[in-house]
């Protein structure tokens, strides 16, 4: 996508597809503050008797896919409540979580970075991507979690992510970058904590989410400002300096 300015911006389209809150879980009954979402829709022949009673409970339409998000206790919201892409705002910082990738077998070089062998002209022969020591030799055992050839992927991964830009009739977040696994994959995208989260300071965020007012449009799309300096107008540099 290309922003007002005409610089072209790399974004990962997600979909909030029929994303409804499925139940509350409480400090007094389950021990912890969490929010149970549902996503996406399920045949009613997939499930069992107990999930339909739950889904009848909350009112909505069975789900293909169920998550929780921890919440503190004043963002607790009622079951059937249906979250949209109006949540995050444009320019906001978030937490992208998902499962990367299968890549097959691999050797140490391909799956941890090895440096592997030297050249041939430094005496190593054959050993070029080997692993190189294992371990010691007078315990005669590899310890555990040593990081040796093997199976690549798919790895859980959590990733920073800026909302460039959001649509509300499709329920769409376009992502900036590249987020974790295939086309179509499930992700987890939650507000940024920590250090990630003092880069929202300058935005008024919805809290505990947004809520539309009654007899009141709102845009369809919103984008990113652009920054209000242009990033073509590159200084004037000389071809000779004064002093040449």
């Amino acid at each position: 996508l290309w922003d007002e300015w005409g610089v072209k911006h790399m974004v990962t389209v997600c979909q909030l597809d029929r994303l409804h809150v499925l139940k509350a879980q409480t400090l007094q009954k389950e021990g912890y503050e969490a929010l149970r979402l549902g996503l996406g829709y399920r045949s009613i022949h997939r499930i069992n008797r107990s999930e339909i009673a739950n889904y009848i409970k909350a009112g909505v339409a069975p789900k293909h896919h169920v998550g929780e998000f921890r919440v503190s206790s004043d963002c607790l919201l009622p079951a059937g409540f249906q979250l949209t892409a109006r949540h995050f705002v444009p320019g906001q910082w978030v937490f992208v979580s998902g499962w990367t990738k299968g890549r097959g077998y691999h050797g140490v070089m391909k799956r941890w970075g090895f440096q592997g062998g030297g050249s041939d002209q430094h005496g190593h022969k054959k050993n070029h991507r080997s692993a190189g020591s294992l371990g010691q030799r007078g315990i005669g055992k590899v310890w555990k979690y040593k990081k040796m050839a093997g199976h690549k992927g798919p790895d859980p991964r959590c990733v920073n992510a800026k909302v460039f830009r959001i649509e509300s009739a499709r329920n769409l977040i376009f992502l900036k970058g590249p987020l974790p696994g295939y086309k179509g994959s499930i992700v987890k995208i939650s507000d940024a904590r920590g250090k990630t989260a003092l880069k929202n300071l300058h935005i008024r965020l919805p809290y505990p989410t947004f809520v539309p007012m009654p007899n009141v449009e709102y845009p369809v799309t919103l984008q990113e400002p652009p920054p209000q300096r242009d990033p073509f107008l590159y200084p004037e540099q000389p071809l000779y300096q004064p002093d040449d």
